[in-house]
């Protein structure tokens, strides 16, 4: 059986990823792998009213990183996780493009990611999950939410 030595938890901190944290949190720690945590904002929010508007006097994409990796963080701490490499990536190209140049770039074995039922139109949007499944360079564990 292969050893994984560094496990990468991709996620979007949905309130329905605790359990892609919790498998991920037992693996790494029974395997006593190193743990990272990756999280791709694919776009920054343009006046939306729902979405939170930064101070003017800031840089907006700073801003957004610093918010998500502060959620990251806050999101891995509730679920039992370290959250020292945390890392979120601001990007035009999809998710999970982002997820495999972190692969690539950080010597990963096992990406886990959380991965909803679709119905619906909802069918013809993108897959992340089953995207890396078919292209990742490494291992994929999809945790059904």
């Amino acid at each position: 059986m292969k050893t994984y030595r560094h496990v990468l938890l991709a996620t979007d901190c949905a309130a329905g990823s605790k359990s892609a944290c919790a498998h991920t949190a037992s693996l790494a720690r029974s395997l006593g792998a190193e743990l990272s945590l990756l999280r791709v904002l694919e776009h920054l929010p343009q006046d939306v009213p729902n979405e939170p508007v930064p101070p003017e006097d800031v840089d907006k994409i700073e801003w957004f990183v610093s918010r998500a990796l502060d959620e990251l963080r806050q999101h891995a701490q509730d679920n039992g996780l370290s959250a020292d490499r945390a890392n979120v990536v601001v990007t035009t190209d999809s998710p999970e493009n982002e997820i495999i140049r972190f692969v690539n770039a950080n010597e990963v074995d096992l990406v886990v990611v959380g991965a909803h039922e679709r119905h619906g139109l909802a069918l013809f949007q993108g897959r992340t999950a089953d995207n890396l499944v078919h292209n990742a360079p490494c291992d994929v564990l999809v945790v059904h939410i």
